[in-house]
C-alpha cells in the first residue's frame, strides 16, 4: 500500500516541482513562453496542411494498432508469439527507418504554417528525404542519450529531452546537420526548460485523460482485446493524435525562436537545397 501511495503521489510531486521551477524561471528570464499560445499553435499548425500531416501520421502510427490482433490470440503461446513477431519484423524495421524523415516532413509543414509561409508538401517531402541520413543519425543519438539518462536514475533523461526538444524543427526549418541541431536546440532552450517541463506535464496528463476516455468505452463494449474493430478505432485515434508531437515541437520552436530572435525569415532556397 505504501508503494502504491508513493506511485500515485509521484506525478503530483512532479507537477508541483514543475510549477515552482517554471514560476522562478519566468521571473528570471527576459524571454516569454506562453504555454497557451504553444498549445493553440500546435493545433493551428495542422490547418496549413491537414491531409499530408494526417497521412504521414497514419503511416507512422496506424500499422502498429492494426497489427495488434495478430499478437493478442498468441499472447500465452511463446512459439506462436515469436512467429507472429518474426512475420512483422520487416515492417517494424521499415517503420524505424521511415520515422526520422517523416517527422522532419511533418515538422517542416508545421513550421512553415506557423511562420506564415506558403505550404508546399512536395517541396517539404523532398527536403525531408534529402535529410534522411542526418535525421536518422540525429534520432539515433537522441535515443542513445535518453536511454543513458534513464539508466542514470531518470532525471538526466528529462534534462536531455528538455535541452534537445526542438532538434527536429531545427533540422526542418534551418537545414542544419545532426550535431548542429543539438547545439542549436540547446541554445534556444536555455532559460525555457522549466516552463517547457510544466507544459509537458500538463499535456501528458491531458493525453492520459483522453486516452482513458477512448480506451475505456472500447474495453467495455468490445472486451479487452476488441479484435479488428477495436484495432481500427485505435488506429484512427493514434492517427489523429499522432500529428501533435510534430506540430507541438514546431509550436515550441516557433515560440522560443520568436521570443529570442524575433519572427525572422529563413532563406528558403538554402533550407530546401
Amino acid at each position: 500500500m505504501t508503494f502504491l501511495f508513493l506511485l500515485l503521489l509521484l506525478p503530483l510531486l512532479f507537477l508541483v516541482a514543475a510549477i515552482v521551477g517554471a514560476f522562478f524561471e519566468a521571473r528570471r528570464s527576459p524571454y516569454p513562453f506562453a504555454m497557451g499560445r504553444v498549445i493553440s499553435n500546435s493545433f493551428a499548425a495542422i490547418g496549413g496542411a491537414p491531409l499530408p500531416l494526417f497521412a504521414a501520421s497514419a503511416l507512422l502510427n496506424a500499422p502498429a494498432q492494426l497489427l495488434m490482433p495478430l499478437f493478442a490470440p498468441n499472447a500465452y503461446d511463446a512459439d506462436r508469439l515469436v512467429e507472429a513477431g518474426s512475420s512483422v519484423a520487416p515492417l517494424g524495421m521499415l517503420g524505424l527507418l521511415l520515422y526520422p524523415p517523416v517527422m522532419v516532413f511533418m515538422a517542416g509543414l508545421a513550421v512553415d504554417t506557423l511562420a506564415g509561409r506558403p505550404v508546399d508538401p512536395a517541396a517539404t517531402l523532398r527536403m525531408a528525404l534529402r535529410r534522411f541520413l542526418p535525421a536518422l543519425a540525429m534520432f539515433l543519438l537522441f535515443g542513445i542519450a535518453v536511454f543513458a539518462g534513464m539508466v542514470l536514475f531518470f532525471l538526466p533523461a528529462i534534462f536531455v529531452i528538455l535541452t534537445w526538444f526542438v532538434v527536429v524543427p531545427v533540422m526542418a526549418a534551418e537545414g542544419r546537420g545532426a550535431l548542429e541541431c543539438f547545439s542549436r536546440s540547446s541554445q534556444l532552450m536555455r532559460g525555457m526548460r522549466w516552463r517547457l517541463l510544466l507544459l509537458l506535464v500538463i499535456v501528458g496528463l491531458l493525453w492520459l485523460v483522453v486516452s482513458l476516455l477512448v480506451q475505456g468505452p472500447i474495453v467495455l463494449l468490445l472486451g479487452a482485446g476488441g479484435g479488428w474493430t477495436a484495432s481500427v478505432i485505435r488506429a484512427v485515434f493514434a492517427t489523429l493524435l499522432g500529428v501533435l508531437p510534430a506540430t507541438g515541437t514546431a509550436a515550441v520552436y516557433h515560440e522560443i525562436r520568436t521570443a529570442k530572435e524575433g519572427s525572422g525569415t529563413h532563406d528558403l532556397e538554402t533550407v530546401f537545397a
